[in-house]
């Protein structure tokens, strides 16, 4: 007489397995999905702030923040019940004390500053029809010297780098989007060119 149960069965534990298998398979691909949609959502909020910087509604330090970010912190009641004070030993005196001495001012070298003759912008010459050059950093380059295409197509390496280094936190940009080989595309009036190399203006 065989001894073993139902349960024990080489059939029963074959489907057992196989339902295993198929239960991990499912969360395996549950969990790929949610990774990728995860994955989609950073992308989206990525390129939404640059979109907010490029339009200079983002200042330094702000960041869209998600209601899943934010932490309630229930309100606690402070306990103002003073806590009883221990008299201090008593300390001997000292006789002479040395005054602090004065904290040295760093000295910091003046920025180079990049003269132009100041001109409008507007029509041909806005700054704005640069790619990633919205209208806050537009207005920057303008109080920097830099009021038009023309102008900025003629800046070398070495005083785009001086410029760029004023900006702020959109230095890096200056170098990152090509501003200045943009702007020498645009100012010799080479659309072709520029539609070529940095797409549709």
């Amino acid at each position: 007489m065989d001894s073993t149960s139902p349960l024990q069965s080489p059939g029963f534990l074959g489907v057992l397995t196989t339902a295993h298998l198929v239960l991990i398979a499912v969360l395996a691909v549950v969990t790929i999905i949610g990774i990728a949609y995860g994955m989609k959502l950073a992308r989206a909020r990525r390129q939404a702030s640059r979109e907010l910087e490029d339009a200079g509604h983002l200042e330094r330090g702000d960041a869209p923040v998600s209601e899943a970010e934010v932490v309630q912190r229930p309100a606690t009641p402070v306990d103002r019940t003073p806590e009883p004070v221990a008299p201090a030993p008593a300390e001997p005196i000292a006789t002479s004390v040395a005054p602090p001495a004065p904290a040295a001012a760093p000295v910091v070298p003046p920025a180079p500053v990049v003269t132009a003759p100041p001109a409008p912008v507007a029509g041909d010459t806005d700054l704005t029809r640069l790619k990633g050059l919205g209208p806050k950093v537009a207005a920057m380059l303008v109080e920097r010297g830099i009021p038009d295409i023309a102008t900025l197509a003629r800046l070398d390496a070495a005083q785009a780098d001086a410029v760029a280094a004023q900006l702020g936190m959109f230095a890096p940009r200056m170098a990152k989007d090509r501003w200045v080989e943009q702007a020498q595309f645009l100012a010799a009036g080479d659309i072709a060119g520029f539609e070529a190399k940095f797409g549709k203006l």
